[in-house]
């Protein structure tokens, strides 16, 4: 399917899954508005979609306030006049809790820091820091940018779920809040695929769960225990077959492990 001149948002783009879907869509001919809150790593992804040629904007922004995922559509149709694909990607799941998102250097640091999110230590303020990141920055740039893809007569939403909120799905200890808020964004991208379709809306929506990636928290772990993870850059093939209007089916979510719906992967026990 070609690509080229589209224009993405990706938010939380400044590095992990986002930095790599950036790059990917970059060399597929889309130009690139590069959202997060750190500025100065923006930049530096900005420059390396340049540098492929392409044109990219860094738009500080901060998914949790509405405004500013306002302003983030606004710099995006000043520069651009058009926005085909919105990638919700911001999130994780210690987003927005200071001093916890942070590199570990094994596996026992790690469930120690899970440990003080687990259902009896976490507090209101945390979990409406999660939610917030994961959900509702989600359902604020969707809301802003329908209008725009709606007057094109085209667009696709792509929202990063997790196996953290499939059905039945195993979690770490100290997930709930992001277990949580990953399974509300998995069914509120089923149900506005739903209503676009009910409208007869031209506009995609569906969801990718890429499976166990090594982004900053690992990046200090053995290559031993590393070897459980998959690289950020391998969501490329899901991701290129979710954009796939011959391939995925809207309201579909996908997993990138298996490149299949999670429907598909619950039939076949997976």
């Amino acid at each position: 399917m070609n690509h080229k001149d589209k224009v993405a948002i990706i938010t939380g783009s400044s590095k992990g899954i986002g930095k790599a879907m950036a790059s990917i869509l970059a060399d597929e001919g889309c130009h690139i508005v590069c959202a997060a809150r750190s500025v100065d790593k923006l930049e530096q992804v900005v420059a390396g979609i340049r540098a492929k040629g392409r044109k990219a904007l860094a738009v500080g922004t901060d998914v949790s306030d509405r405004q500013s995922v306002q302003s983030m559509v606004g710099a995006a149709m000043a520069e651009f006049g058009r926005i085909d694909i919105l990638i919700n990607n911001a999130g994780g799941p210690l987003a927005g809790i200071p001093g916890m998102a942070r590199p570990v250097n094994d596996s026992n640091e790690f469930f120690d820091v899970m440990e003080k999110m687990t259902f009896a230590n976490i507090d209101d303020k945390d979990w409406d820091a999660i939610f917030n990141i994961n959900f509702y920055g989600a359902v604020y740039a969707s809301k802003a940018v329908l209008p725009i893809m709606m007057k094109q007569g085209a667009g696709h939403i792509i929202n990063i779920s997790s196996k953290a909120g499939k059905i039945k799905a195993d979690i770490v200890p100290g997930m709930i809040a992001y277990a949580t808020a990953k399974g509300a964004l998995s069914r509120f991208t089923e149900a506005l695929a739903y209503e676009l379709m009910c409208e007869v809306s031209p506009i995609r929506v569906n969801a990718i769960s890429p499976g166990n990636v090594a982004v900053t928290m690992h990046e200090n772990l053995s290559p031993e225990e590393l070897e459980g993870y998959r690289k950020p850059e391998d969501i490329k093939d899901v991701l290129l077959f979710v954009l796939d209007t011959e391939k995925s089916v809207s309201g579909d979510i996908y997993g990138s492990e298996t490149m299949k719906s999670w429907y598909e992967e619950i039939r076949e026990g997976i």
